[in-house]
């Protein structure tokens, strides 16, 4: 066994965790600072979004330079100290690595497209104009086509899948691959322990000469030509053989946003080189109100199905069993805060202890975005102009163009945007809520919630995610096999066993009272909220939740 197949995930996104330089952006020693927060709370890895050298068109993910730490978060001095202090404590550190692309500002694309005979020119994606166009009509995920022309050769054109100050790599050319390996031992030999390998499944390309089959749009977005293709198993596994070859127990933990069950499983055979796990986004049990097609279904109202939800870890475990485990999450930097977007009642921490014991005690690694553990609301902004992220100009752009009102665009964007999820980290409750004295970089209106607040309630939420991740380390909830129970559609139950004991996991998805008889054996409430055990019998308040062990 791994270390990390025990791993309790914190995600950080530094600029937004904690400011110590007065500058509004938060940085590495706002994360020293707290890493006994974050040990005392139960995790033992912390992920970090991108922390390297970045023109910041994307928040980082848009490098630079790979072997450099950004200067707005530190530098080489504050990391190497934060890896000490996160060691000492026993606490994993695994930077976020894109590996996809570059910014345009990195030395490999500003040597391509200066100098002719570049050997980096094969490092991205290059096709000649057809007919005094684009090479084809792709269409990338951030609006318009993946084709941008050569700024030093205008009937030439690169190739970038997202922003186009973000061309994509080459990753048929086996120096690339290499490259990004020795960005990853570079980082291995300053102690870290692993990476998240974002966009991983968009490496391999279909032929640039194929266009897309969607009607009705100038550059349409489909990822049957860039996303999940057999090339991407073979350039991943080069990339990994060379890591752990390196480094063996170094954590690959692959980002792929589109992708199923059967595809994890393929990227994480233990009989192949892959990653050791995959998250996507998908698994959060939603289901979109597609009542106005007039908006996009990104930002569409969602609720959460209970069914789906079940459905999709009954399908998740299935597939993933004996090849790897599957990411708990609820969320992360790509999408809003899960009090906002589910209509739910948002605001009673009973819901929130409920999905965090339903979600965090199955089979799989726990991933939990910070500020989750208090409860914490995505920023509320005042105005449609205070969204600058290209996804959001561009629904104010389609939706203006559709004569809807400001104050119904900014309901939407509120409750569905990303950049509402990546605001400060809510610490007190002063002016910037402790996380800085100036105005942080990212800020509109919070909630009161706060970290001081919660630590001082011996019911908080803050304080059920401490009970809870202790009880995740019981053998039964992070070793023991899985099953969902069949129950009254409004529960979600499941047993967790192995060979010494049992676990059993029980919700009441519900504004009544629900009554659950379990299994016949000696149960022992090791984790409870809004719940009553009599004999065999449970009784849950509404939201009620509870996790319990017998020996076998």
């Amino acid at each position: 066994m791994n270390w990390y197949d025990k791993a309790i995930v914190y995600q950080i996104y530094p600029k937004s965790f904690q400011d110590t330089n007065d500058d509004g952006i938060g940085d590495l020693q706002g994360v020293i600072a707290h890493l006994d927060y974050i040990k005392n709370l139960g995790f033992n890895t912390i992920w970090l979004n991108p922390i390297f050298v970045s023109p910041q068109v994307d928040n980082g993910y848009d490098v630079s330079n790979y072997f450099a730490i950004d200067p707005i978060l530190g530098d080489m001095d504050d990391f190497t100290e934060m890896m000490e202090k996160a060691h000492h404590l026993g606490l994993h550190i695994i930077l976020d690595l894109p590996i996809n692309h570059t910014s345009d500002q990195h030395p490999w694309f500003k040597d391509a497209i200066s100098n002719p005979n570049s050997i980096f020119k094969d490092y991205y994606i290059w096709h000649k104009q057809v007919d005094g166009h684009e090479p084809n009509n792709w269409g990338s995920f951030f609006g318009g086509s993946v084709w941008e022309k050569n700024p030093n050769d205008s009937g030439e054109y690169y190739f970038h899948l997202f922003d186009k100050k973000m061309p994509d790599l080459n990753w048929k050319n086996p120096e690339v691959r290499k490259s990004i390996a020795d960005i990853a031992k570079f980082w291995i030999e300053k102690g870290v322990d692993g990476f998240r390998l974002d966009a991983f499944i968009h490496i391999a390309k279909a032929n640039l000469e194929q266009n897309s089959l969607i009607q009705g749009e100038q550059f349409p977005a489909d990822d049957t030509f860039y996303a999940k293709l057999p090339k991407v198993k073979d350039y991943l596994a080069t990339f990994v053989r060379e890591i752990k070859d390196f480094k063996s127990d170094t954590f690959l933990f692959g980002e792929a946003s589109s992708a199923n069950a059967l595809n994890a499983a393929e990227y994480t055979r233990p009989d192949e080189d892959g990653c050791d796990v995959v998250v996507n986004s998908g698994n959060y049990g939603e289901v979109y109100d597609d009542s106005n097609p007039d908006v996009p279904g990104f930002f569409q109202t969602r609720r959460l199905s209970l069914d789906r939800l079940k459905k999709t870890y009954v399908t998740w475990e299935s597939v993933l069993v004996d090849i790897s485990l599957p990411t708990l999450t609820w969320g992360n930097h790509d999408i809003s805060r899960l009090r906002d977007r589910l209509n739910l009642p948002v605001d009673n921490e009973d819901v929130s202890k409920l999905l965090a014991t339903l979600m965090y005690l199955q089979r799989g690694m726990p991933i939990i975005y910070y500020g989750e553990e208090i409860g914490m609301h995505g920023l509320k902004y005042q105005q449609v102009s205070d969204f600058d992220d290209q996804r959001a100009v561009d629904l104010i752009n389609t939706l203006h163009e559709k004569s809807f009102a400001d104050e119904e665009i900014l309901k939407l964007l509120n409750n569905q945007d990303e950049m509402t999820a990546r605001g400060p980290m809510q610490w007190d409750d002063s002016q910037y809520r402790g996380f800085s004295t100036k105005e942080p970089w990212n800020w509109g209106q919070t909630d009161k919630t706060s970290v001081v607040a919660e630590l001082k309630d011996s019911k908080s939420l803050a304080t059920f995610y401490k009970s809870l991740l202790s009880v995740k380390k019981h053998n039964c909830f992070t070793n023991g096999d899985y099953q969902l129970l069949i129950t009254d559609p409004e529960i979600y139950a499941y047993l967790r066993q192995t060979r010494d004991n049992k676990g059993i996991v029980v919700t009441n998805f519900s504004n009544k009272v629900k009554k659950f008889t379990l299994p016949e054996t000696k149960w022992k409430k090791v984790l409870a909220n809004k719940v009553k055990l009599t004999n065999n019998e449970l009784t849950l308040d509404p939201w009620g939740s509870c996790a319990l062990e017998s020996k076998i």
